[in-house]
């Protein structure tokens, strides 16, 4: 009996995938004494394909006009970005809006505001408008960006002058309003925008009136807020109240471990909210918890590898969490964590091409995170891409 073996490797590198393919031939010869012989081939082919996710990076794209921070950023249904207000440093408070276009990585100024304002709300309607409620400089008026005319038109003004609130959009199209600062008074007045009539109306207040705290539209429609300030020598708070849409009333839940605000607050594609950062006892905190709806109980998880407040945390495609920039004891981050559900862990990942705070991150359709503006020691107008994670 004659054998052999030959093998053909292969290797296509790229930058997403390495695919091996390895063909094997044997060939076996066999001879009777009174017939002729008899000779049979077998070919096999064995196809192997490994694919690795790329790395993560950042990479600059376009930059804004305007430098600019404590602004807005939020996706329309086209998929492009909508910038708006926010603080210019020596510009001094802006009115200027801009939209991003994730095709082209190039921002382009739209029409103004009417009101220059920093602090304030936006919020995508289901009909594609964009609502911009109260900030600083600007009374208690409301706004309304038609995303087909480019163009804004002032809506019916709130009850009440707020800054530093939350807007959230529940399931019914009604947009929440809730707490924030009139003045130097800490607000628990809350308030509801029908878009279809564009009348505010009061609804139940707070049970602790707060600002710098979170709003979560959780996946039963009810509304988590988390922490936040009183006000009182920016005493923070650990109490967690749920808004019920149903009966307008809203109703303690579990208190967080650690007080705090100047926090983010991310729903899991799990259903539980993941609080990490901010800032409490005049210290910058590294700790984060879990909101578990079906108990109403808050639990430690993992701790930040950096302890920081005024960053920004977006949820990944793949149900992570992106944790970027900020603030700490030494000084604005470029540093950004990865929080992984499953494990429970946070670890490193690339860090930001420019150090920043009180920027905004928007999860483009592709996936990609788009972080923009805010600022270091100078304002910034640069932006950046987050891929891979």
């Amino acid at each position: 009996m004659n054998q052999s073996s030959i093998s053909l490797t292969t290797k296509s590198t790229t930058a997403l995938s390495t695919t091996t393919v390895t063909t094997s031939t044997s060939t076996s010869s066999s001879t009777t004494s009174l017939t002729s012989s008899t000779s049979s081939t077998t070919s096999s082919t064995t196809t192997t394909t490994t694919t690795t996710t790329a790395e993560p990076v950042w990479t600059l794209t376009g930059n804004l006009n305007s430098a600019r921070y404590y602004h807005t950023s939020s996706i329309l249904l086209d998929g492009q970005v909508l910038v708006t207000g926010g603080y210019g440093g020596f510009g001094g408070i802006l009115k200027t809006a801009e939209l991003y276009d994730p095709s082209s990585g190039i921002w382009t100024l739209t029409s103004s505001m009417n009101y220059a304002r920093y602090s304030h709300e936006a919020t995508v309607l289901a009909n594609g408008k964009v609502l911009i409620t109260g900030g600083q400089s600007t009374g208690a008026t409301a706004e309304l960006y038609d995303t087909l005319s480019a163009s804004w038109r002032l809506t019916n003004t709130t009850n009440i002058l707020r800054r530093y609130s939350t807007a959230s959009l529940l399931q019914n199209g009604i947009v929440l309003v809730n707490g924030g600062l009139n003045g130097s008074t800490v607000l628990d007045s809350t308030e509801l925008y029908d878009p279809s009539s564009e009348i505010w109306t009061f609804t139940g207040s707070l049970n602790t009136a707060r600002y710098y705290h979170t709003a979560t539209v959780l996946t039963n429609g009810m509304i988590l807020v988390s922490g936040g300030s009183s006000g009182v020598s920016t005493a923070e708070i650990d109490s967690t109240e749920l808004y019920n849409p149903s009966t307008q009333t809203w109703k303690f839940t579990g208190s967080l471990n650690v007080a705090r605000y100047y926090h983010t607050a991310s729903l899991l594609t799990n259903g539980k909210v993941l609080i990490c950062g901010g800032t409490s006892n005049n210290s910058y905190l590294d700790s984060s918890e879990l909101y578990d709806p079906s108990t109403g109980l808050w639990t430690l998880t993992d701790s930040l590898n950096t302890a920081r407040y005024y960053h920004t945390a977006s949820l990944l495609t793949n149900g992570k969490v992106l944790v970027s920039g900020g603030s700490d004891s030494n000084g604005v981050l470029n540093s950004a964590e990865l929080y992984d559900p499953i494990s429970e862990t946070w670890t490193f990942t690339s860090n930001l091409t420019n150090k920043r705070y009180l920027h905004a991150a928007s999860v483009l359709t592709n996936g990609n995170v788009l972080v923009n503006a805010g600022t270091d020691v100078s304002n910034l107008k640069t932006a950046e891409l987050y891929s891979g994670g």
